[in-house]
């Protein structure tokens, strides 16, 4: 019995800590569109913005780190109707993956635009469909909550190269990337 209860404590352990590797391998996120991005007037979040930047130089991790992390602190999930304008959410606190995205996605661009870096990176906000090994998981649903998933991505327009981010499952999980197969758009 003991060393059953090891190993069970061994591999909790290592699923905790592996945690975001075991996700991006095992679940796929394929944009099917794309939000308008919102710009931010509430004087709260540009506030908010402006403390966590500290007028530091930046770059698209430190962009990811500020975005995510405003977005973790202003936000909680809910399953119900919320506004999905990010001006909005600073009074309701409440979002669900609409939100958190136009939240992180409407603070990424105040921060590329701050940082003057609109010629190196571009911030879309995307509704995605999420495949488990290969399966799509929205079709395994009927309830109109579980017909996409949005998500956010950063692109390095030097480079090419492009982070995901999920706000809400970064919020809950605590993974901070995510697997994107395709770029289309």
């Amino acid at each position: 019995m003991k060393k059953a209860l090891k190993v069970f404590a061994i591999l909790l352990l290592t699923t905790l800590l592996l945690r975001g590797w075991i996700y991006r391998y095992s679940v796929n996120y394929t944009s099917i569109g794309t939000r308008n991005s919102i710009e931010i007037t509430n004087q709260d979040l540009l506030d908010k913005i402006q403390i966590h930047s500290n007028d530091q130089q930046a770059d698209i991790q430190k962009i990811i780190k500020i975005a995510n992390s405003i977005t973790i602190e202003t936000l909680n999930f809910t399953g119900g109707p919320t506004s999905n304008n990010p001006n909005e959410l600073m009074q309701t606190r409440q979002a669900n993956c609409i939100g958190y995205s136009a939240l992180f996605n409407s603070i990424a661009n105040q921060l590329i635009t701050q940082y003057q870096l609109t010629d190196r990176i571009q911030a879309k906000h995307h509704i995605g469909q999420l495949d488990f090994l290969g399966i799509n998981l929205h079709q395994l649903f009927s309830h109109p909550f579980f017909k996409d998933h949005d998500f956010n991505t950063l692109q390095d327009l030097q480079t090419g190269k492009v982070y995901a981010i999920d706000p809400s499952l970064s919020d809950y999980l605590g993974i901070k990337r995510v697997a994107f197969e395709s770029y289309s758009e």
